[in-house]
């Protein structure tokens, strides 16, 4: 009797968060979202990528051949930050675990671990979500990467080839690693920003060191992965969902002390 009252609770759990998601929003949208993305910064972001493509693109291949070995291996460790298996695998198994298992906790841990997954959920659908989008609209651009092209031919394209030498813009793995920061930022604070920001511009850098990207690649992707993780997020934040939105619309994050209980909880019964 006891499972089968757990296992109602389960689909009703379920059925509530796809009641959420489908509903209209609660709150209206937002002029900004997150204080990062507005129309003219969208704009702006657009004649950057152009202004790339016409001058920093064409440079890049006349660079590509001279970057040290030294600098070129540290690339190949670097550009696995962008690598959204490296962030896909560990979150599925967590979120898996933790719909899965029934930890008989109470009413204020099972809340908490509730508010967990969600985030972890947050976070697994933003890197999927941003990379599935990429690669498509990538492949359908069919921008030839610069390893692949004559010389001096940075404007070669061939659209709906869906060939990966043809798949240089945006770059996956920037969006990626730009989409894990915008993560990152948005559940634990902006603290960390600064390396965070750091380590993208990296991720971004290793891919034109590597002949994988153009500059104008790697600025478009990790544009591509920042404002739609934080559409996503204000998405679910006028929903109630994960995210809500404090007195001057800013997103604040929902049950951000869940992780701190449980592990408070998990220590003092150890």
């Amino acid at each position: 009797m006891r499972n089968a009252i757990r296992q109602w609770s389960h689909t009703q759990s379920w059925r509530a968060l796809g009641q959420r998601l489908r509903a209209p929003a609660r709150l209206p949208a937002r002029p900004l979202f997150g204080r990062v993305a507005t129309p003219a910064a969208v704009a702006f972001g657009g004649m950057l990528v152009i202004a790339l493509m016409a001058l920093a693109d064409p440079a890049s291949l006349h660079i590509l051949p001279e970057w040290p070995h030294v600098v070129v291996r540290l690339a190949r460790i670097v550009t696995y930050l962008g690598d959204s298996g490296l962030y896909l695998v560990p979150l599925g198994v967590a979120l898996v675990l933790l719909a899965v298992v029934d930890l008989e906790l109470p009413p204020r841990l099972d809340a908490a671990l509730r508010q967990l997954w969600l985030q972890l959920a947050f976070a697994f659908v933003a890197i999927a979500g941003t990379g599935l989008a990429v690669n498509v609209i990538k492949r359908a651009i069919g921008r030839v990467r610069p390893l692949h092209i004559e010389a001096g031919a940075s404007w070669s394209f061939e659209p709906f080839s869906w060939r990966a030498a043809n798949a240089s813009f945006p770059s996956g793995h920037a969006t990626t690693a730009w989409t894990v920061i915008a993560v990152v930022i948005l559940l634990c604070g902006p603290r960390w920003r600064p390396w965070l920001f750091a380590l993208g511009g990296l991720v971004c850098l290793s891919r034109v060191i590597l002949g994988a990207h153009y500059p104008a690649d790697v600025v478009a992707g990790a544009l591509f992965g920042w404002f739609a993780t934080f559409w996503f997020a204000d998405f679910l934040g006028r929903r109630g969902l994960v995210f809500r939105q404090n007195h001057d619309g800013a997103l604040a994050l929902r049950g951000q002390d869940a992780a701190k209980t449980l592990i408070e909880a998990w220590r003092a019964r150890r």
